[in-house]
């Protein structure tokens, strides 16, 4: 097991380097000049522009300004936002929004995913296993930006549930209905990734096997269904959770919330390379971060994996 995880924090590495560096050449390719573009309409200060120019070393060739980046990055030194913040500071402001962003959508789509494709899973051809299949299958349809629209008018206009948007400093039920929005999608495909597995399963030798034993029908269903159902389960949990990371700018556009998507949008607009690339690298981190805890949580749930 040792070597296993020692092999896959080396395969980490081309990964990372791979990534910053197809997005360190995405910005750099973008068209205009972010130091004209700071500007605005007003006219540009030849001797300015190239002070600053050569104060973000935007004046060096592409490798060299991306070779500079990975060296300072070594230091967690991001270097500077062209408002003349650090961008370490700026993405310690909206990283913890975004993670407790998208925590709580894990955990809302996790047990809600899990427990009603189980159910599903269990009573296949039922009533309600039918309105559980209509009801994911709308919410995979409905785009994320008319379900947050939809929530916002009924639970926070109308009904008055919960906070409409959740501002700068939000609290957990600030956060309450945007990850409900994020994670619901989500939700919706474990629901119908848990009924199939569960479903499958169910009809299993070792089901029957267990049964004619004389194990109860729970001991069955938490300790043979149950376990073998959730391996595709957790691989989906696992790599979803830096996709629900990455993917909150809608719904950080949504319900004005100053996190990650948010402050990554706002830098592509100004054309800030280095803002982007550092915050996609922490993205890229704890995505293959993630996919190494489930790789290991193989070993818990499949004991065939862990003798291997």
């Amino acid at each position: 097991m040792g070597k296993y995880l020692l092999r896959r924090i080396l395969q980490m590495i081309p990964v990372i380097l791979g990534t910053t560096l197809l997005i360190y050449a995405l910005v750099f390719a973008l068209p205009g000049d972010p130091v004209r573009a700071m500007f605005g309409a007003r006219p540009v200060n030849e001797a300015v522009a190239a002070q600053i120019r050569s104060e973000y070393n935007l004046d060096k060739p592409f490798i060299i300004q991306y070779l500079l980046f990975l060296k300072n990055a070594l230091s967690l030194n991001f270097g500077m936002t062209f408002s003349g913040q650090p961008v370490i500071s700026v993405i310690g402001r909206a990283f913890p929004v975004t993670i407790r962003l998208a925590l709580m959508a894990f955990v809302f789509e996790g047990i809600f995913g899990v427990i009603f494709g189980v159910i599903s899973g269990l009573k296949k051809g039922k009533w309600y296993d039918s309105v559980i299949l209509i009801v994911s299958l709308l919410l995979i349809s409905v785009p994320t930006f008319v379900t947050g629209f939809v929530l916002q008018y009924f639970i926070g206009v109308k009904w008055r549930i919960l906070p409409v948007t959740a501002g700068g400093s939000p609290g957990f039920l600030d956060l309450l209905m945007p990850a409900m929005v994020l994670g619901s999608v989500s939700m919706a495909y474990i629901i119908r990734l848990a009924r199939t597995e569960v479903s499958s399963n169910i009809s299993e030798d070792y089901v029957r096997t267990a049964r004619a034993k004389g194990m109860s029908n729970r001991s069955v269903i938490m300790r043979h269904i149950l376990r073998n159902s959730l391996i595709p389960v957790v691989t989906y949990l696992g790599t979803d959770i830096g996709a629900l990371m990455g993917g909150a700018m809608i719904t950080e556009r949504i319900f004005n919330i100053q996190g990650v998507g948010n402050t990554l949008y706002q830098a592509i607009l100004r054309g800030e390379g280095p803002l982007v690339v550092s915050i996609v690298t922490i993205l890229v981190l704890v995505f293959v971060v993630c996919n190494l805890v489930v790789d290991m949580l193989y070993a818990v749930l499949d004991p065939r994996i862990r003798y291997a």
